[in-house]
């Protein structure tokens, strides 16, 4: 059991360790290098969506684990009103301590995978927040890349319309050369 919440907590550290480095890159990397952090966030989410899945699996598992503990349980409990009905009083008392510390490690096992699904459960909240802050930074780095290109499309149509004045004015200036050689001609 304890090996499972370890490996749940290393999964909850991976996912922090994601999301601090995907809290980092969207604060320290430049507008030009938006189109590489999209990559790496979107690389991010699909591996913390896998290691969800891991977790759900892992909290399936132990469910399921539970399950036959569940079934001891009761098991134990209809053993030990069985017991009572067809044991002499000195009988009964033995198998009753017996059943007794069976029941009591069951009701051990029982609350402690109880609490693993609690925390379980918590994880799974806080990776579904963490998952929805990510979404969240994923569409402002696409908002950001399409404002980018809206921008470059007006640079370049800035860009060709001055193209096209200085062409103009270089045809400008070359007829204008060419008349004032014609009067300097007709002068002289």
């Amino acid at each position: 059991m304890s090996m499972f919440i370890n490996q749940m907590l290393g999964c909850l550290i991976i996912a922090a360790g994601i999301g601090g480095a995907v809290g980092w890159l969207l604060r320290h990397v430049s507008a030009c290098r938006s189109d590489q952090l999209l990559t790496d966030v979107t690389a991010m989410m699909h591996l913390k969506g896998q290691m969800l899945e891991k977790a759900r699996y892992q909290l399936r598992a132990a469910a399921s684990k539970m399950q036959p503990t569940e079934s001891e349980t009761i098991a134990s409990q209809t053993l030990s009103h069985s017991s009572q009905e067809e044991f002499s009083s000195q009988e009964r008392s033995f198998g009753l301590d017996h059943q007794g510390v069976d029941a009591d490690r069951l009701r051990t096992r029982l609350q402690e995978s109880e609490s693993a699904g609690g925390l379980v459960e918590w994880l799974d909240v806080q990776l579904n927040e963490r998952d929805e802050k990510h979404r969240i930074a994923l569409h402002e780095v696409e908002r950001q890349l399409a404002e980018r290109e809206r921008r470059i499309c007006e640079l370049e149509q800035i860009h060709e319309q001055l193209r096209k004045q200085v062409e103009d004015n270089e045809t400008l200036n070359a007829a204008a050369a060419q008349a004032v050689e014609q009067q300097i001609d007709k002068a002289a």
